[in-house]
Formats: structure tokens, C-alpha cells, sequence
């Protein structure tokens, strides 16, 4: 399409009338200042170089202002320390200081001047030695309910708590040492009077071998219902101990005595020897499942069996009632990983769940390990 002359002149003056505005604005803008570009208040500025200062033979180095690594040098944490709450005696428990973890440990001279100024309502505390050769406050266990609320009022330190049950049991038993006699806390304990009856019909000779401190053990057994642990050492005759126990209830029922199979002879002599009034044949062995007592036309007096045996026979020897049962080396009641000494002490569980007079005998200690 072809433009006409009047087309193309108009075309020409607005090119040039452009031009002439792009240029009056051009020399508007040469003739003003350049603007200041805008300051921006998050812009990061380098740091100034610090002129490098003559080096010294001997060079500081300032410690960090905050250290985790090292709470000891962290001033700006507070000083906490843990209390661990224990029983120590029939009729005490003590307090130790320890450090927390992530927080700076204020020693153990301020530990105690600090649970000795807190504490000054309960009764006045004695320092006693404890392993590692650290000191803990000793405190009556009749403050203990004292003692705690002092120590939960106290900002900066945790409290390690005696277990209830443990506590309850203690503090039941210290009526008892505070008294300076024995005075019956559960259905099933025994008064003195009662136990001196029990004492009374067991035969002469097996009265006439206990030691002082056996008969203080049998004593210390009857007056706790025939539920106990004699954890004596070796040789100082547990064995004894646990037959008489045994002997003052074997006219309420046969008794269970679970051991280790290689002392089945052993317990079967010894309860010959000092159970007159029990015949031979009225003390059962169980060497397998054809020894079962259960097959027998009428239970024996004492049954002896050992873990494994236990464990085989679990049903039929939940089925009968045992008057009291004996275990043996009873460290092995533990928790272990292995799957057959597992189901071995379960059955002693389940069994002892059942049986209303138990005497545990060991003299061993050993851990229980998950």
C-alpha cells in the first residue's frame, strides 16, 4: 500500500517532534544532580581492620563469653545439684548431693552447708561416709515427710526419692526399732508370743545346733509370716535356718524346695538330718517327668525340685498348694536374656505368686541385667 505526500510529511514531523523531547530531557537530567541512591538499614558493613598490635612473648587468650562444653565456666548458669534420698538404716535414711549434668557443680563442702541451712526444721542432721569417700546427711526416717517438702521448696536442686513401697515397708519397720520391740505391721506377721510357740515345736536337736545368730535368723523369719531372705554367706548355714522355718509350718501342707539340680541330694540329706519327724520316703526328689508328684497316690511332705524341672512340671505344680516354698540360690531370679533361663525364672514367679510363706536363700549377690 502506498502512503500519499501528506501522509509521509505528517510521519516526518512527529519523528522529529520526538527527537526534540528525548533531547530536552537529556540536558534536563544532565543539569540536575544525580540522586543519592537509598541507604538501606540492613545492608552488612565489614568490620574495621584493626591495626595489628606488636606480638608479645607471651600470648592471652581471652576465654569465650559462653562455653556449654564446660558448664564450671559458664557464669551465666545456675548452680543446681542433684539430692539422692536412701535408706541406710531400719531407722534412717541419708541425703547425698551429686552434680547435673549441664549445670555447674557448687562441691560438696556448699551442698551440705545448704541442705543444713535449708533443713533446719527437720532434726539435726549427722555426716556420715559413704562409698568414694564423699559425706551425706543422715536424717530420721520420721522427718523423711519433712524433709521433702523442705527440698521441694528449695529452687536448684532435683530430688532423687525414696521408692514408695520401699519407704512404706521402712517406715512401718521402724515402729518396731523405735519401740525396741517387735510389734506385728502385716496380717501375716507373728507377735513374739507366737513365735516362741513356733520356736517350742521343733525337735530338740535341731534347737540345741542353731547359732545365736541362726536363731535371730529363724526368729527374724516367724515374725514375718515365714516371708523372708537370708542372704548370709556361705557357709553360715542358711540351710539350717530355712529347714527350721520350714519346719515350724509343715503341718499346714507339703513344702516346695526349688534349687539347682546339683543340690538335690544335698537338700534331701540336710532335710533328713534335722527333720526327724519326716521319713525318707516322705521327701520326694524330681529328676523328670516320671518323678512327677502329682502321679504319686499322696503329695510328700517336701517336694525337692530343680528350675528346669520347675519349668517342665510349671502346670501341675501350680495345681498343688504349697504350705512354704524354698528357693535356693535365688540370685537366679533375675532378669536375663537368655530365653531358657527366662521361662525357668518365670515359673518360680508364677509359683511363688501362689505360695503364702516363701524364704529366699542366697548368698550371692548379683545384678539384674535387661
Amino acid at each position: 500500500m502506498q502512503i500519499t505526500e501528506e501522509q509521509r510529511q505528517r510521519a516526518e514531523a512527529n519523528r522529529l517532534a520526538a527527537l526534540e523531547k528525548r533531547k530536552a530531557y537529556i540536558i534536563n537530567q544532565q543539569q540536575q544532580p544525580p540522586p543519592s541512591p537509598p541507604q538501606n538499614p540492613w545492608r552488612l558493613f565489614k568490620c574495621r581492620k584493626l591495626s595489628p598490635k606488636p606480638s608479645s612473648s607471651k600470648t592471652t587468650t581471652n576465654p569465650p563469653l559462653f562455653n556449654r562444653v564446660n558448664p564450671d565456666l559458664d557464669t551465666h548458669l545456675p548452680q543446681t545439684f542433684r539430692v539422692r534420698l536412701e535408706i541406710c538404716s531400719p531407722d534412717s535414711f541419708s541425703i547425698t548431693p551429686e552434680a547435673v549434668k549441664g549445670f555447674p557443680y557448687p562441691g560438696e563442702e556448699k551442698c551440705l552447708n545448704t541442705l543444713k541451712s535449708r533443713l533446719s526444721n527437720a532434726m539435726e542432721s549427722r555426716y556420715t561416709q559413704i562409698n568414694g569417700g564423699g559425706r551425706a546427711c543422715v536424717y530420721n526416717i520420721r522427718d523423711y515427710d519433712v524433709v521433702l517438702t523442705c527440698l521441694k521448696n528449695c529452687k536448684g536442686i532435683e530430688i532423687e526419692k525414696i521408692p514408695f513401697t520401699t519407704l512404706n515397708i521402712i517406715q512401718r519397720l521402724s515402729k518396731s526399732f523405735d519401740a525396741g520391740r517387735w510389734e506385728p505391721c502385716r496380717p501375716e506377721h507373728f507377735t513374739d508370743e507366737k513365735v516362741d510357740e513356733f520356736i517350742r515345736m521343733l525337735p530338740r536337736k535341731l534347737l540345741d545346733a542353731l547359732l545365736p545368730f541362726q536363731l535371730d535368723g529363724l526368729r527374724f523369719g516367724l515374725r514375718r509370716g515365714g516371708r523372708c531372705l537370708i542372704a548370709d554367706e556361705m557357709g553360715l548355714g542358711k540351710t539350717l535356718q530355712a529347714i527350721a522355718i520350714a519346719g515350724c509350718f509343715i503341718n499346714e501342707g507339703p513344702i516346695l524346695v526349688v534349687c539347682p539340680a546339683i543340690l538335690r541330694f544335698s537338700w534331701a540329706e540336710e532335710l533328713e538330718r534335722w527333720m526327724p519327724f519326716c521319713l525318707p520316703s516322705e521327701i520326694h526328689l524330681v529328676f523328670g517327668h516320671r518323678n512327677n508328684p502329682m502321679h504319686l497316690t499322696r503329695c510328700p511332705k517336701v517336694v525337692v525340685i530343680s528350675y528346669t524341672m520347675l519349668h517342665h512340671l510349671r502346670k501341675t505344680m501350680l495345681e498343688q498348694e504349697w504350705a512354704l516354698m524354698i528357693v535356693d540360690e535365688s540370685h537366679h531370679v533375675r532378669c536375663s536374656k537368655n530365653k531358657s533361663e527366662a521361662n525357668e525364672i518365670k515359673a518360680v514367679l508364677d509359683v511363688a505368686e501362689k505360695v503364702k510363706r516363701i524364704v529366699l536363700l542366697s548368698g550371692t549377690p548379683s545384678l539384674s541385667r535387661l
